[in-house]
């Protein structure tokens, strides 16, 4: 005995779907969250760089969740959602889905990239409205 299957044939959504009007206020309000946020991801990189230990061999730096918790709550309470950002956007890397105060203070976190390497990737998005711009793709992959 068999089960019947169905199969739902999806259709093809068009390209603008899910993006605002162009030119509208929530366009520009959306270009500018992704403009605060690409600041805060290099902002973090800085600090990890600044504060972090550098490897003698890559000069790259790391640091442990709980000592980049401490410093970086003091500037900003979304440290988990930027360092989740930071590594979709291959910046930087750390062990787990999710990191939790205490429980994963002990966690490096280390730059995949040098800060000049980030300031490159992320510096276009962050010093002017880009002509190009394209959802979803504010922070461009090197």
């Amino acid at each position: 005995m068999s089960s019947p299957h169905i199969v739902i044939q999806k259709k093809p959504r068009p390209a603008h779907y899910g993006t605002p009007v162009a030119g509208s206020k929530t366009e520009a309000r959306g270009k500018a969250a992704h403009q605060r946020l690409s600041l805060e991801v290099l902002e973090l990189c800085l600090i990890i760089q600044d504060y972090g230990v550098k490897d003698p061999n890559t000069g790259l730096a790391s640091i442990k969740f709980g000592r980049l918790f401490d410093i970086y709550t003091n500037i900003s309470d979304k440290v988990v959602g930027v360092l989740l950002r930071a590594r979709k956007h291959s910046l930087l890397t750390f062990q787990g889905e999710i990191l939790f105060q205490r429980q994963d203070d002990h966690v490096d976190i280390t730059l995949l990239k040098s800060v000049d390497e980030i300031r490159t990737i992320i510096g276009p998005v962050v010093s002017e409205a880009k002509e190009d711009f394209e959802w979803g793709k504010c922070i461009s992959r090197s």
